[in-house]
């Protein structure tokens, strides 16, 4: 493997309104260090604990480079090893292994992986912009312009309010209204994709679909809770619309029974909650053997965005990545000596080694959750008006 040696990590919690953000960093004896990003909704401190208990137990002491032995052990060893906090635990302490890695060879983390099949960029899709509608499809349509005339081409949005499982005829209409508002701002040639956050009946789910279908949308995700596959399927063999999912698959077994049991189009592990670079480069050839497209959830922080940059680069299967950096917190960027480039609605592969990208512990430290966690209303999408929370300057 190699010389070095990892003699600490630790953990650090921005609070971000919405979803405090957990950055991982792992030191070794060589004075090379990487970083990582980890969270488990609603749960930053136990994510940070169980990283330090487990980091103690696994990864002190070890080599950064054996990153398939680390994983393995520190997924078998946990007796509930598909745990999402365990999971994500690992996935922080992985990315900053490759990160390590990186530094230490003088490479980018996707030339390590096979060099890119992407180009010299990604397509991104814009979420987090949907925020100050009041579920007023005009106003919809109207934050959706602003997204094109930002320069991206696809966009993410929940026209569903706070609907578990059935909605009122009347908001229903609403929610179909709104896609229609928004498809009519932006043209034909924009990639609609509409967020269900699992809220609906698998009935629910078909009816939902047939309506949004003469709208174009590129998918329909996460129509049906996340603990029913059968349900899932049923709507997956009924959509005329293509259905994504997966950010709550935590391991890849999870993603073979989504592969093997459903007949879903888009795969969206997320690599923050699901054994990070060497899990989620896992995933996608899974994926890809199914012909079926890899696109990865990622509401998390800017750590994460590199993190997913650097497996879909080399990812043939891959068509856009999900993207908060433009409608967050305007001091989202600055957590990085040098933020990933996003020019109109692409994301700029890095070229610095490792993850190519740095954290600011000032800023960190600025914005440090237990100084700050009064600041913090983390979103629930089945909380009313939770979509119309605006991040900028917050």
């Amino acid at each position: 493997m190699s010389e070095l040696v990892i003699t600490d990590v630790t953990t650090h919690i921005v609070a971000c309104p919405t979803r405090p953000w957990v950055f991982v960093r792992v030191e070794t004896d060589q004075g090379i260090h990487g970083i990582g990003e980890a969270m488990a909704h609603r749960k930053p401190q136990t994510v940070a604990m169980a990283i330090e208990e487990m980091s103690e137990r696994y990864v002190i002491g070890e080599d950064p480079f054996a990153t398939e032995d680390l994983f393995f052990r520190m997924y078998r060893d946990e007796w509930f090893s598909k745990n999402v906090v365990n999971t994500t635990c690992i996935s922080a302490i992985d990315a900053a292994c490759w990160d390590i890695k990186g530094k230490y060879l003088d490479m980018p983390v996707y030339e390590l992986l096979g060099g890119s099949v992407q180009g010299d960029s990604l397509l991104g899709y814009a979420n987090g912009w949907l925020t100050g509608s009041n579920g007023n499809p005009a106003e919809f349509a109207e934050a959706a312009e602003q997204v094109v005339d930002d320069g991206y081409q696809a966009m993410k949005f929940d026209p569903f309010g706070s609907a578990w499982e059935r909605m009122t005829r009347d908001a229903f209409n609403n929610a179909i209204d709104t896609v229609a508002a928004v498809r009519e701002a932006v043209g034909p040639d924009i990639d609609l994709l509409i967020e269900g956050h699992g809220r609906f009946t698998p009935g629910m789910a078909i009816d939902v679909a047939e309506k949004l279908a003469p709208y174009d949308p590129t998918f329909f995700e996460e129509p049906t809770p996340a603990d029913s596959l059968s349900g899932l399927r049923r709507v997956s063999e009924k959509s005329s619309v293509p259905i994504a999912t997966g950010e709550r698959a935590m391991t890849k077994y999870d993603v073979r029974d989504l592969l093997t049991e459903t007949n879903v189009d888009f795969i969206q592990t997320d690599l923050a909650n699901t054994g990070g670079i060497t899990e989620g480069k896992k995933i996608a050839s899974m994926a890809e053997a199914e012909h079926v497209t890899f696109a990865p959830h990622n509401s998390q922080g800017p750590v994460c965005t590199a993190m997913c940059v650097h497996v879909c680069a080399t990812t043939t299967n891959f068509l856009f990545q999900e993207t908060f950096e433009d409608y967050d917190v305007d001091w989202k960027t600055e957590l990085l000596e040098n933020p990933l480039e996003i020019t109109d609605g692409e994301i700029v592969l890095p070229t610095e080694p490792g993850l190519g990208v740095e954290l600011d512990m000032d800023v960190v430290r600025e914005h440090d959750y237990e100084r700050h966690a009064d600041r913090v209303d983390m979103v629930n999408p089945f909380e009313d008006g939770w979509e119309d929370r605006s991040l900028v300057n917050d």
